[in-house]
């Protein structure tokens, strides 16, 4: 199956995940996105240590000792968060281009940013690939520079493949919903909301 731009006939709804009405659905993601944020630290801190443990033990102290260096904290966390959401929401959009060969409509806002196709329904497989492509992308990509980068990149490093994983949480519920369902469903993600239909 392909992407198309009309629901084919006798195409029905399942169900719709919007974060903007569902509060349960919310709260739930993110206490799900706290668990996760302690877990996959844990093991990026594990996998980062294991390959490049003995170089850490200058890098991991963290000073505040002025209004200075509280400021630059600050900065260098926001900047990694822009970062690390705007690469996120980037992979979204190419997946998004590539199954549908149309610019995809982007959104940054105070609670989250997306990336979206709301004109088109993507088949199971092609949106479940899109949905997990940033967890899987920045994951290999950042575990693969572990080795390689200056040793006072790896928190940074660190902060960033934490983070994203963890920002994840509300890929990895749409996949795990996408993965009870038929290869023939179909998905129509509007940015805040994502609706399947199936035959």
């Amino acid at each position: 199956m392909r992407a198309v731009q009309t629901l084919p006939p006798l195409y029905r709804s399942i169900g719709t995940l919007d974060i903007t009405k569902d509060r349960r659905a919310l709260i739930f993601m993110n206490f799900m996105g706290m668990a996760l944020l302690v877990v996959f630290g844990w093991l990026f801190m594990q996998a980062i240590l294991r390959v490049r443990g003995p170089e850490l033990a200058g890098v991991l102290s963290v000073r505040a000792g002025s209004i200075f260096d509280a400021a630059l904290l600050i900065a260098w966390v926001l900047g990694l968060t822009a970062f690390y959401v705007t690469l996120h929401e980037a992979i979204h959009g190419v997946c998004f281009w590539w199954f549908t060969r149309s610019r995809p409509r982007f959104a940054f806002r105070w609670t989250h940013a997306y990336a979206a196709a709301p004109d088109w329904y993507l088949p199971r497989n092609s949106y479940l690939i899109t949905t997990l492509a940033p967890l899987v992308v920045i994951t290999l990509a950042g575990l693969a520079l572990v080795p390689i980068v200056p040793v006072t990149w790896l928190v940074s490093l660190w902060f960033v493949l934490t983070m994203n994983a963890a920002g994840s949480v509300g890929d990895l519920w749409v996949a795990g919903w996408l993965l009870r369902q038929k290869p023939t469903c179909l998905a129509q993600d509007r940015g805040d909301s994502v609706t399947l239909y199936i035959p």
